[in-house]
């Protein structure tokens, strides 16, 4: 709880000071962050920047204070931080539909951006009250899943056919089956590539069940602790994001890098490494299945994918949804065969 605290304290400091100068190192030192860090968990949890939160607050303000007040409009736009009056003027028609001297007269309604509180919501029905995607979601997520820059056009947007919906970026793959399809019937899963030697991609080989050696159940409960995780990581004023992230395939959890190191050559442990990005959109995708449990399969013998060996997608299936995504190869890691910042990368 000490985190929420040190939040709200900030949030009490900007309060505070919307008419005067605000000191993003007294903004560090309250949240026991640094700066730049405050303002990335800020946006995250608000989805809106410190900055723009800052602005909406003091033109609700400077609205109170020239319906409320016989303030001069020049010395309410220097008091709120604005330089001229034609910059307090376009700021404040912007945001209130209305120019700062039209405010003054009676009857006009002005916009009101009330000031952020973060509280901590716990539920106390027990059992899996955390789903909080929707399969409605899903194509939502499936759109995060192209790869927009990459030169091969097929892999710059979502296609569709017959009512299935896939997507692919190289490094993962995301599929979306129609209601009444049969469970993993993919045959009409493909993508026209308009190449000569591959005119065409077709899913149902990848997500061809009989190529894989292993399969793990996890329940929809287990994927979304472990998408939470994500926020943990964000949220740790230690450390950022980790540019490789280690989970036990057998738990559907994070493992830190020494034990990643002690258990990736035991027998029966799954120990796999992700590129965090990749695998949080994989799993932002996947939990908007309305199936109570995810299907989840591996052959580490499947593709020749790195220098040192050969390493297979990491197949994910619940309800609908089917979804593939390429690890990081562990030895090749450890043993810096290749840098972080270029990753292995086999188009599925």
């Amino acid at each position: 709880m000490g985190w929420l605290k040190r939040m709200n304290s900030v949030l009490d400091y900007i309060e505070d000071n919307l008419d005067g100068d605000i000191d993003e190192n007294k903004i560090a030192m309250l949240s026991a962050i640094p700066k730049g860090m405050f303002q990335r968990v800020f946006t995250i949890i608000t989805d809106m920047t410190l900055s723009e939160y800052m602005r909406k607050r003091r033109l609700t303000q400077a609205a109170l204070d020239i319906q409320n007040t016989e303030e001069k409009i020049i010395d309410v736009a220097l008091k709120y931080g604005y330089n001229s009056a034609n910059a307090f003027s376009s700021a404040f028609k912007t945001f209130h539909g209305v120019t700062p001297s039209c405010a003054r007269a009676s009857g006009v309604q002005l916009q009101s951006f009330k000031r952020f509180t973060f509280t901590l919501a716990l539920s106390v029905e027990g059992g899996n009250n955390m789903q909080y995607r929707k399969l409605e979601n899903a194509e939502e997520f499936l759109q995060h899943m192209v790869n927009k820059d990459h030169p091969k056009k097929y892999l710059q947007s979502m296609w569709e056919n017959n009512g299935v919906k896939c997507a692919l970026d190289g490094i993962r793959a995301a599929v979306i089956l129609p209601e009444g399809t049969a469970d993993w019937d993919l045959s009409g899963t493909y993508i026209n590539t308009g190449e000569k030697e591959r005119p065409q991609i077709n899913f149902s080989r990848l997500f061809d069940r009989s190529n894989y050696c292993f399969q793990v159940k996890a329940s929809k409960e287990q994927m979304e602790n472990l998408l939470n995780s994500f926020e943990d990581y964000r949220m740790r004023p230690d450390a950022l994001m980790p540019e490789i992230i280690f989970v036990n395939i057998n738990t559907m959890e994070f493992v830190k890098k020494a034990e990643a190191m002690d258990l990736k050559d035991k027998a029966g442990e799954r120990i796999m490494a992700f590129a965090p990005k990749y695998l949080r959109d994989t799993l932002d995708f996947i939990v908007c299945s309305d199936c109570g449990s995810v299907d989840i399969y591996y052959n580490h013998k499947t593709i020749d994918y790195t220098p040192s060996g050969k390493l297979g997608p990491l197949i994910m299936k619940s309800g609908s949804l089917y979804t593939a995504i390429l690890p990081v190869c562990i030895d090749s890691y450890f043993n810096n065969i290749f840098p972080l910042e270029k990753f292995p990368v086999y188009t599925l």
